[in-house]
């Protein structure tokens, strides 16, 4: 379904593979690929093409048929703009860092 669904909205918009695959910075093959279905973009691409297609990635990937992006919910981002953390590294090593998060 998403290879269907990409060909169709690249398409829609006027793009051939060559233009959507300079805008994506991947090679034509790699598009021709997508739309043959023998391979799927990884996941970092799936935004970029959600927004040159305007199509939300749902969409795309045929969980939805709503194929017109949602505005962002931001109701949660006003809450937890009211809440502050302060983190302090407790421990470090070479890989990672552990990071202890308290609420005031």
């Amino acid at each position: 379904m998403f290879s269907e669904r990409l060909k169709a909205s690249r398409k829609e918009v006027g793009l051939t593979q060559v233009a959507l695959a300079e805008i994506l910075k991947v090679s034509k093959g790699t598009v021709g690929m997508w739309e043959t279905g023998k391979r799927e973009p990884k996941f970092e691409v799936m935004g970029h093409l959600s927004k040159t297609l305007n199509k939300s990635v749902d969409y795309l990937l045929g969980l939805s048929d709503n194929a017109l992006p949602q505005p962002a919910d931001k109701t949660h981002l006003k809450e937890s703009s009211r809440l502050q953390a302060h983190a302090e590294v407790i421990y470090s090593c070479d890989d990672y860092d552990l990071v202890l998060i308290k609420k005031t």
